[in-house]
């Protein structure tokens, strides 16, 4: 997998494509990491039939999941370790089977203690879901 480094500092770049790599659940979720710069990631998702909901469109579950994959990473970026205090998300557009979805994962408001961060999925060039997050970092 080719990771483009968009200016990070070579440890922490290793540490979160190790940690994105090693994560059971992006693994299932078939998340994959294209860039990684300071406050701010892009991930690409093609949903697959089982994240389909009754409707037959993929489920925001899995949309709201990527979206707070992305916001977290992000902060991960700035040498903080993330988890996930609030968020909240729009969905714009639905997101159907085997859609190419590209996440910009971006850190508006770094703190010591609280950082936010925002997401949009894209798809073809339109923004399908909008998210906000506000992280807590555990690294003291």
């Amino acid at each position: 997998m080719e990771v483009i480094n968009k200016g990070l500092e070579d440890e922490i770049f290793r540490e979160i494509i190790e940690n994105f790599l090693s994560s059971p659940f992006i693994n299932l979720m078939g998340y994959r990491i294209l860039e990684i710069g300071k406050g701010e990631i892009a991930i690409e998702y093609n949903p697959g039939k089982e994240m389909l909901n009754a409707l037959g469109i993929v489920h925001g579950g899995s949309t709201a999941a990527l979206c707070d994959t992305a916001m977290g990473f992000a902060v991960r970026s700035l040498g903080k370790i993330p988890t996930t205090v609030e968020m909240k998300i729009n969905y714009l557009f639905p997101v159907n089977l085997n859609d190419k979805i590209l996440a910009r994962g971006k850190v508006i408001k770094e703190g010591e203690n609280i950082c936010v961060a925002e997401c949009d999925l894209i798809k073809e060039d339109k923004v399908v879901v909008k998210s906000i997050g506000t992280y807590f970092n555990l690294k003291k």
